[in-house]
């Protein structure tokens, strides 16, 4: 977890500087892009594959190393799995999500986490394809120094596409992996794996509850954890929460597991990505 922290960390240093230089387009260095396609097309010179380039409208060039015709393209909210490594164009390697133990890393497809090139190349490629991605600055690290980036560098970003996961695929394999049995399943992928038996009528609409609650993402990182009140139906709660809530029974636990169309969608929020399943364990207090 630590290494895949640290990449995420990188990525998002890489979006924030992205962000604020394509925010007004008028204020773009034209020289140094200049000077980055110049640079671009030299290294493409330079590779045996270079003449098979695509170049896109946002001046990202892109070229395929291996082709799966066969393979799924990542659909938006879709969890895309891919390994990676940069390096400017002089070759000296920068950020990298592949260490000694083969990291893997994923992120939320078109959820806008970051500007330039890992968000646009996503949707260029299919699973189990290899592609090399030639990005200028402003679809990198952009016009300040970063971590190990100088300031308005193009990066060549070699990329595996490793696989792509639905939202309710990522709650299958979650549950899978903890071998949950489930209680009850929605037709939208609320799930209610119960802890206990409690009988009596569930909570219901319009109930004043305390709820002990931890909530995680699906690979188990916290983001939250308390005991509060809560009135059900109320349009201040995330909805799988309240929903899963008011089909307990006073003194029950559980696990509920639901997609971001239940919690914070494609916006996400301060600590949560967009797209991300949440996972809560709660428990109803007498």
């Amino acid at each position: 977890m630590k290494r895949i922290n640290l990449v995420w960390c990188v990525l998002l240093t890489m979006a924030i500087g992205v962000s604020s230089c394509m925010k007004d387009v008028s204020s773009r260095d034209e020289e140094k892009i200049a000077e980055n396609e110049a640079a671009i097309q030299a290294a493409l010179q330079a590779d045996s594959l270079g003449s098979k380039a695509v170049r896109d409208s946002t001046g990202l060039y892109y070229i395929v190393r291996k082709s799966n015709p066969a393979g799924l393209k990542a659909q938006p909210g879709d969890a895309a799995t891919i390994k990676y490594t940069g390096y400017l164009l002089n070759g000296t390697k920068v950020i990298s999500s592949v260490e000694d133990n083969k990291t893997e890393f994923s992120f939320p497809a078109g959820g806008n986490v970051y500007w330039g090139g890992i968000e646009i190349g996503i949707f260029k490629m299919r699973v189990g394809e290899k592609t090399t991605f030639f990005l200028p600055y402003y679809l990198a690290s952009g016009a300040v120094d970063r971590v190990n980036i100088p300031a308005y560098s193009p990066i060549r970003l070699e990329v595996e596409f490793i696989k792509t996961r639905t939202e309710p695929q990522q709650i299958d394999d979650f549950i899978a992996k903890k071998g949950y049995t489930v209680s009850e399943r929605s037709t939208d992928n609320l799930v209610i794996v119960r802890a206990n038996t409690v009988t009596g009528d569930t909570i219901g609409v319009g109930k004043s509850v305390n709820v002990k609650y931890v909530g995680r993402l699906l690979d188990d990182t916290k983001f939250d954890e308390r005991t509060a009140s809560f009135i059900t139906g109320s349009p201040n709660t995330i909805p799988g929460f309240d929903r899963a809530i008011r089909k307990m029974r006073k003194g029950e636990k559980a696990i509920i597991v639901f997609p971001s169309a239940l919690a914070y969608g494609k916006n996400g929020s301060s600590s949560i990505l967009p797209y991300s399943p949440l996972q809560f364990e709660i428990e109803i207090q007498n």
